[in-house]
């Protein structure tokens, strides 16, 4: 599935897009484009933090949150997942190669 969001600014206006492989669930399947098993994967994570003495912690026992935002098959480049946000937040070709790869 390619899903296409026109984000429209004050300079114009330009097109992110997210891709969900529909015969790909996550990262303990192979890439169903050639069977490979390693992946450029992006995420973030997030959650509850607090101190103890001078350390910061996470307090992992309450609220977490994690969000991929891109998975790429390393043996043949395709594009498994890839949240829209990646246009927004990342040059996509700049930090993993050049091609459209979905």
């Amino acid at each position: 599935m390619k899903r296409t969001v026109r984000v429209e600014t004050a300079d114009g206006e330009f097109t992110i897009t997210a891709v969900r492989r529909e015969d790909w669930s996550d990262m303990r399947e192979p890439s169903p484009a050639c069977g490979g098993r390693e992946f450029d994967h992006v995420s973030t994570t997030g959650g509850h933090y607090g101190q103890r003495s001078t350390v910061v912690v996470l307090r992992a026992h309450t609220c977490d949150a994690e969000q991929a935002f891109l998975t790429r098959c390393r043996g043949c480049g395709v594009v498994l997942d890839r949240h829209a946000a990646v246009d927004l937040l990342f040059r996509f070709d700049r930090c993993l190669g050049s091609g459209d790869n979905s």
